[in-house]
């Protein structure tokens, strides 16, 4: 068999130095010198031996094979596809019969053993027992689980008996650690932060083969706590929206949900459905573990919705006279707030006017529609009454006739008084009128000092002819004509008279021909009054 000879690297392994021999009487025999061999996983292994025989045999054949069974003819591993790419002869037919075996794997740990045949019948020679080859990989050793801040000591094993001289390559995420490349086979961490945590493993700076990595599990408290509202977009009600708590912990932070201080759910995803005004507000994620807790920032979801719970309202009365007018104010619940209102009359298709607020002149049935960019709403209908102007005075005598009409009694009561002696008329209750009775007209500046009476203040004159006390007329038989004139007045407007036409009641008083019956007759007769009300 022609066997091709490369140089093999330097191999990172303890081999067990023991000379094992296997001779023969007859001086045919194999010397291994190793009789066990460590290897690591992926590495390539030197196997070397000897051979011997007499001198006048001549070697016609040398191969190796692995586990020879008794009695069986062991096959040559040269042959042998799983081999045949990966085994090297490099020892020849003389003495030498070093082998390598390139990437072993944990299939490779067999017993091998070297064979040679002579020329000579018979002379064929098996180096049983072997080398035994185990095959074994790199370990890193930690600690399941440290907490951020403590200390942690990561150690590269293997089954093989390492070479003091091996020198070790550490990775942390497939990286290599430069400044981990020394001799000794541990990893001290220092003040472990929780950027320490990773997948690590170790290596042979002579070998390309790199251990399993390992899990460093750094536990420590929430941080970096923030939310994130989806969509990200106006929010408009009605629509669904997701909120979503992100938090830097470990082991992973339990979340709870609160609006504005008030507990709302739990979980990493708060969704709301069909969102509505009542939604708006402040909205923090709380992450808690074992090792502490750490709110977010708030986040505020601004619901917009159109107008709702429009509405009118009326400054004022919602009775007016004529030539006046009422203002009605429109408002509504939305958002953005209704910048855009109209106004329309309930018999009328279009609108009556624009704004917050409309001036109505007129009678009839009112409302308005609030808008903003979401939609509208119209509001309950109000009803303005505008009366006429001979209402107002109407109004005005019923407000003032009351002190008209206790005068009309008035009146009535001085007829009377004239049969009567003046000490029973004295005794009239002051506490309504003030009464003054003249021959003539009464001037105004003296009406205005007069005390103000409760309802009217009167001034009675008799035009028909002049009367002296306790006399009767020398004309008794000519018609008799009273003139009564009755002033009304408030206090502080006696100055301005002409200013209300209401001030005034001048009521007259005729005498007919059955005037000449007797005085008291007169007085009872009172369909005989009548009064004009300006």
């Amino acid at each position: 068999m022609v066997m091709s000879v490369r140089m093999a690297p330097p191999l990172p392994l303890i081999f067990l130095l023991m000379i094992h021999n296997v001779f023969s009487e007859n001086s045919l025999g194999v010397s291994y010198t190793h009789s066990h061999i460590c290897a690591l996983k992926n590495s390539s292994v030197i196997m070397s031996c000897s051979y011997t025989y007499p001198n006048r045999h001549q070697i016609m054949k040398v191969f190796w094979t692995k586990n020879p069974e008794h009695g069986k003819e062991p096959p040559d591993l040269s042959e042998d596809p799983e081999y045949s790419q990966r085994l090297q002869y490099l020892g020849d037919k003389q003495k030498n019969c070093t082998i390598r075996l390139s990437n072993v794997t944990q299939k490779d740990e067999n017993e091998y053993c070297f064979r040679f045949i002579t020329d000579k019948l018979g002379d064929k020679w098996l180096g049983h027992p072997g080398v035994y080859l185990t095959v074994t990989d790199l370990q890193v050793e930690s600690p399941e689980r440290v907490t951020e801040g403590d200390s942690v000591r990561l150690t590269c094993k293997s089954s093989c008996a390492l070479t003091d001289r091996a020198t070790f390559i550490w990775y942390r995420n497939s990286q290599p650690l430069t400044e981990r490349r020394d001799r000794n086979n541990q990893l001290l961490l220092q003040s472990v932060r929780r950027e320490d945590a990773g997948r690590y493993s170790c290596a042979l700076q002579e070998h390309t083969y790199i251990s399993p990595a390992v899990q460093l599990n750094v536990t420590y408290p929430p941080k970096d706590s923030f939310v994130e509202v989806s969509p990200s977009v106006e929010i408009v009600e009605g629509d669904s929206v997701t909120l979503s708590c992100s938090s830097d912990s470990n082991p992973p932070a339990e979340i709870s949900w609160f609006k504005e201080g008030t507990f709302v759910g739990s979980g990493r995803i708060y969704s709301i459905s069909n969102i509505s005004s009542n939604h708006s507000g402040e909205y923090k994620c709380k992450s808690r573990n074992k090792h502490g807790q750490k709110d977010s920032d708030a986040v505020t979801l601004n619901v917009t919705y159109p107008p709702k719970n429009v509405s009118v309202f009326i400054n004022g009365s919602a009775e007016i006279v004529e030539g006046d007018s009422l203002t009605l104010i429109c408002s509504s619940d939305s958002n953005p707030p209704a910048l855009n209102f109209s106004w329309f009359k309930e018999d009328q298709s279009s609108s009556v006017g624009s704004g917050q607020s409309f001036s109505a002149l007129q009678s009839g049935r009112f409302y308005c529609e609030a808008h903003n960019q979401h939609g509208s709403q119209r509001s309950d209908t109000v009803t303005v009454t505008v009366h006429g102007r001979k209402l107002l005075y109407a109004a005005g005598g019923v407000t003032g006739g009351l002190g008209g009409l206790i005068s009309i009694f008035i009146i009535v009561w001085l007829m009377r008084k004239k049969q009567r002696p003046n000490h029973i008329a004295q005794k009239q209750d002051d506490l309504y009128v003030n009464v003054s009775a003249h021959n003539g007209s009464l001037s105004e500046s003296d009406a205005a000092n007069q005390n103000d009476a409760l309802y009217s203040l009167i001034t009675l004159s008799n035009f028909s002819h002049n009367q002296t006390e306790g006399k009767a007329s020398d004309s008794e038989d000519t018609e008799e004509v009273q003139y009564v004139s009755v002033l009304y007045h408030r206090n502080n407007e006696m100055n301005q008279p002409e200013e209300n036409e209401s001030q005034y009641d001048n009521i007259r008083k005729y005498q007919t021909d059955a005037a000449r019956r007797s005085t008291d007759q007169m007085v009872e007769d009172q369909s005989v009054i009548y009064s004009t009300v300006k």
